[in-house]
C-alpha cells in the first residue's frame, strides 16, 4: 500500500477522463490504481534513484551485516578504510596532543623545545605501519540479495561504510524535480492498462472504443521518461 496525496492521484487519473468520467465509473478501484500502476511507477523511480541511508561500523577479520529493513533492496557501495588503525593514537587527548600535533608556532614540549625523538618515531612507526597495512591488506565484499547479506572479510581491520539502497512507498520521498516523471510514468502504466482491459472488452462486445490512442500516449510518456533518466550523468548502480 503506498500513501499518495489526492492532488497526485488525481493529476494521474486526469490521463483517462477524470473528472469529466468520475472515478466511480472507471473499471479500477483506487486501491487497485495505486497497487497495480502508480506503486510499479514508484518502484521503477527508486530503482534508478534510491533513497540512500549510510551505515558505519568497525570490521575485523570476517564480517556479515543484514539488509537493515525490508525497504532496502540493495547496496550503491561499500568499502573499508583501513588508514584509521595503527596511527598510534591513545585514548588520552593530552597525550595525543603531545605526540601527533605539529605546533609551527614554537610552544614549547614539557617546557622545553625538544620532544626527545618522539615526533620523529612516531613519524617512522605510522609510515612502517601504512607500509605493512597495504601489503598485506585483502579485502572482498559480497552482497547477497537472495539472504538479504552483506558478508566479506578483511586482513586489515578497520572501519566500513555501506551505502544501502531503498526503495519507499511514500510518494512524498520522490524529490520535487523529479515528481513530474513519476507522475507521467504512472501515468502510461494506467493509460495501458485501460487500454489492454478495453481491448478486451472490444473483441467480446463488438463496443466501438479504441485503444490504440491510450496505448499510443502510454508509450509516448514512458519512452520520455525512460530515456530523460537514461541521459542523466549520474545513474545508480547497484551492486550485487
Amino acid at each position: 500500500m503506498i500513501n499518495i496525496s489526492d492532488a497526485n492521484y488525481y493529476e494521474i487519473l486526469v490521463e483517462v477522463g477524470y473528472p469529466v468520467v468520475k472515478e466511480s465509473d472507471l473499471e479500477f478501484t483506487r486501491q487497485q490504481l495505486e497497487d497495480y500502476f502508480i506503486f510499479p511507477a514508484m518502484r521503477e523511480y527508486f530503482s534508478w534513484f534510491p533513497k540512500i541511508e549510510t551505515q558505519v561500523a568497525y570490521v575485523a577479520s570476517t564480517f556479515s551485516f543484514d539488509f537493515p529493513d525490508e525497504d532496502t533492496y540493495g547496496i550503491i557501495d561499500a568499502r573499508i578504510n583501513t588508514a584509521i588503525t595503527g596511527d598510534g593514537k591513545t585514548s588520552s587527548p593530552f597525550v595525543n596532543s603531545l605526540f601527533f600535533k605539529q605546533n609551527s608556532s614554537g610552544s614549547q614540549m614539557y617546557g622545553t623545545k625538544n620532544d626527545y625523538g618522539v615526533s620523529e618515531a612516531r613519524y617512522l612507526e605510522r609510515s612502517f605501519k601504512t607500509a605493512s597495512n597495504n601489503y598485506i591488506k585483502a579485502q572482498r565484499i559480497n552482497v547477497d540479495p537472495n539472504l538479504r547479506k552483506v558478508t566479506g572479510y578483511s586482513t586489515v581491520n578497520g572501519e566500513m561504510t555501506i551505502k544501502w539502497a531503498k526503495y519507499s512507498n511514500q510518494f512524498e520521498d520522490i524529490p520535487f524535480k523529479r515528481k513530474t516523471e513519476v507522475i507521467n510514468l504512472a501515468k502510461s502504466k494506467i493509460l495501458r492498462g485501460f487500454a489492454m482491459l478495453r481491448g478486451q472488452f472490444d473483441s467480446d462486445t463488438g463496443s466501438g472504443f479504441n485503444n490504440s490512442d491510450f496505448m499510443s500516449r502510454a508509450n509516448d510518456l514512458e519512452e520520455k521518461t525512460i530515456k530523460k533518466w537514461e541521459a542523466m550523468s549520474k545513474v545508480a548502480v547497484i551492486r550485487n
